[in-house]
């Protein structure tokens, strides 16, 4: 990740002022988010699809209707209608079979060599090599990891609740395994009709929006039912600075989650629809989180405390612990990115040329 100094942007992206890389503040103000232990799966995943292959060959993205209707197939109702026209997908890469979930919301970035990203969702990259999607709206194209995301300048994304970037905030593979680092804000999502409150809009900086139907719910959908006003899409989840639970935890996977959750936080950029947490992972030309953490550490990153034992379970056990003292960062925005005070870890190291 780090060469003379620098990091790969390909890899470790966006401005040291980015939300994405700005520590915590260790006077920010906290106020309890409320998440409690879920009913349903303890942990699940939300894995966001980043291709880093810009001198690949460009190629078409085509439309797809079959959306997140799990009885239909994305890759199987391609139609001739092209989506985006110039894609630099590696040739190998693949999502489908193999993809996690029945309908996953596979939001995608795609680097061009200029540093900027082709955004869409639900994208697959089908087993006969073509690509597939259903929405790439103008709005969430062009978006630049070299100055984006800093201030008042957020760039949209295909997070389509909360209009955020795809690749900033996504766990990237070689930072969750034994000695790992996570050094970077990352991207949560939890059970809006549960946790979100409607208030404002549903949203806060450095979202655009929240889910359509946050109001009232729309489409058998339901609406946010949180009570806690500052907790809304957009959200800048943390770990108090003064908490010892990081030392108290039992699970080495665990921790390297909880420190950076003490140090850089979590934004809420999307809504499970059902009483689960989910973090965003990697899932590219390189390889998938999924895949490596199981790999490192001998047991799945996704599952319920209650079915699970050994490591396992001490890690699921320890994700509980930290939901529960999770807070929201409320002073969080453009003018005190994470929230004031003294910074609670280093700046980012400066950028590498993209094209050195």
């Amino acid at each position: 990740m780090l060469r003379n100094g620098t990091r790969d942007p390909r890899i470790w992206p966006y401005p040291k002022r980015s939300i994405w890389n700005m520590p915590l503040g260790a006077d920010a103000d906290l106020v309890p988010a409320g998440l409690r232990k879920p009913a349903d799966v303890t942990l699940a995943v939300e894995e966001d699809i980043l291709v880093a292959t810009p001198d690949a060959p460009s190629r078409p993205i085509y439309y797809s209707p079959a959306g997140w209707d799990p009885n239909r197939s994305r890759c199987g109702e391609r139609t001739s209608r092209v989506l985006v026209a110039s894609a630099p997908v590696a040739p190998g890469f693949r999502t489908d079979p193999g993809f996690f979930g029945r309908t996953p919301n596979h939001a995608a970035a795609i680097l061009r060599p200029n540093g900027t990203l082709i955004e869409t969702q639900p994208f697959h990259a089908c087993a006969d090599g073509s690509l597939v999607s259903m929405a790439a709206p103008p709005a969430w194209q062009g978006g630049s990891i070299l100055r984006g995301d800093t201030g008042r300048h957020i760039h949209r994304g295909a997070h389509g609740a909360s209009g955020l970037t795809a690749y900033g905030g996504t766990i990237r593979l070689g930072e969750w395994v034994p000695g790992g680092v996570i050094p970077h804000a990352v991207k949560i999502e939890v059970w809006g009709a549960r946790y979100l409150s409607h208030m404002n809009g549903g949203f806060r900086w450095p979202a655009h929006n929240a889910d359509r139907y946050q109001h009232d719910g729309t489409g058998g959908l339901q609406a946010y039912g949180g009570a806690q006003a500052a907790m809304r899409m957009g959200s800048l989840l943390a770990l108090p600075p003064d908490s010892k639970l990081v030392r108290r935890l039992h699970s080495p996977a665990a921790k390297i989650l909880a420190r950076t959750l003490q140090r850089y936080g979590a934004y809420v950029v999307g809504n499970t629809g059902r009483d689960t947490v989910q973090f965003a992972t990697e899932w590219g030309p390189s390889g998938r989180v999924l895949d490596q953490f199981q790999q490192a550490w001998g047991f799945p990153l996704f599952g319920s405390v209650h079915r699970t034992s050994g490591a396992q379970h001490e890690f699921l056990s320890d994700m509980k612990r930290i939901y529960k003292k999770l807070m929201v960062v409320d002073d969080n925005s453009p003018s005190h990115i994470g929230g004031r005070g003294k910074r609670l870890a280093p700046s980012a190291p400066p950028m590498a040329p993209l094209n050195p």
